[in-house]
């Protein structure tokens, strides 16, 4: 994320903040702070699998963290910025394979 894009996310979440109630915004934290959790614990999960099991795809686990992920910025931001920030992602992405 870009420094301008990290703005907005910070300006949409004091939006949300000036505009929730104390109980939206407890909700809002305990989903925001869970999604990241649930991501960080299934990267540690695949971690300990693989040290253990040759077999576990990295692939998969890097698409079940990249989920997890997207449901945390999705909270943060919009369906809209995630897809934006996600086809960002992948022509970069396609960029750097192609050079």
């Amino acid at each position: 994320m870009t420094q301008t894009e990290l703005e907005l996310v910070a300006r949409e979440m004091r939006a949300r903040g000036l505009h929730s109630s104390w109980d939206e915004l407890l909700t809002f934290s305990e989903d925001v702070v869970g999604g990241l959790a649930d991501a960080y614990q299934a990267l540690l999960r695949s971690m300990a699998k693989s040290d253990t099991v040759s077999s576990i795809d990295p692939d998969d686990v890097q698409k079940l963290v990249r989920d997890k992920l997207v449901k945390v910025l999705t909270l943060l931001t919009s369906e809209a910025r995630v897809a934006k920030l996600e086809s960002k992602a992948l022509m970069e992405s396609n960029r750097l394979v192609t050079q």
